[in-house]
């Protein structure tokens, strides 16, 4: 708490009349001390019983107000980027603790990503949808190296939401998955009904990719390592 001493007081008296003037101008306490670096409890005690006309007295509580608005937005941001620095190095901490993913690391990820995305109800094909690329790519490399699939028998459809060019869509999974575009079948516009085709622009920047490969005897394979899973857990 902020006080002042009657030695600090002596040093500003020769200031009051100034103070007073500048407080009968409308000036908050903030903008006072922001001139002359007083302590607030000394310009509490000269000025808590000055008479100043409503007039200025709605403009001092007007100009506090929006000091107290700017303050708030600025701490705010100021928190917020602690806050951010903080979430970065928690995440770049994890980064460091996973080191390398092996094939065994792969074939978990990848039956545990299938699980909680795929098709579990078809019998004889894969069908793997997203929208997240990360996840695409890595379900890529499990298909290819855990389970060995040629690319030619991975097809593509990309489902595009209003707003979303379909070259420009097609170009980008093309690129995440390293197929060829003959691999893609032609897009589909895609509405949710719940949203009633009012779906917030770039909330899927490239659609949803939706992946199948037809191949009943890796259908059940991948059943049994999910089952496999679910049971020694």
């Amino acid at each position: 708490m902020e006080i002042s001493s009657p030695k600090i007081k002596k040093r500003f008296t020769h200031l009051k009349p100034k103070i007073i003037a500048l407080r009968k101008l409308g000036k908050t306490y903030s903008e006072i001390r922001a001139i002359y670096n007083i302590p607030k409890s000394t310009l509490s005690e000269w000025l808590h019983d000055l008479k100043v006309s409503p007039k200025i007295k709605a403009k001092i509580k007007k100009r506090a107000y929006k000091k107290w608005i700017e303050n708030n937005r600025r701490n705010a941001k100021i928190r917020a980027k602690k806050a951010a620095e903080l979430r970065e190095n928690y995440k770049n901490k994890g980064i460091k603790e996973i080191r390398n993913v092996s094939k065994k690391d792969l074939k978990y990820i990848g039956t545990a990503l299938y699980w909680a995305e795929g098709s579990t109800s078809n019998r004889n094909s894969l069908r793997f949808s997203n929208s997240n690329p990360l996840m695409i790519k890595t379900m890529m490399k499990f298909f290819r190296e855990i389970y060995n699939i040629p690319d030619e028998k991975i097809r593509a459809r990309i489902h595009l939401y209003p707003g979303i060019e379909g070259r420009k869509a097609t170009n980008f999974w093309m690129k995440v998955t390293n197929l060829p575009r003959a691999n893609f079948h032609p897009p589909q516009i895609q509405v949710s009904k719940a949203s009633k085709g009012k779906r917030p622009r770039n909330t899927f920047s490239y659609g949803t990719l939706h992946l199948t490969i037809s191949n009943t005897a890796l259908t059940c394979r991948i059943k049994g390592w999910i089952q496999g899973i679910s049971e020694k857990i």
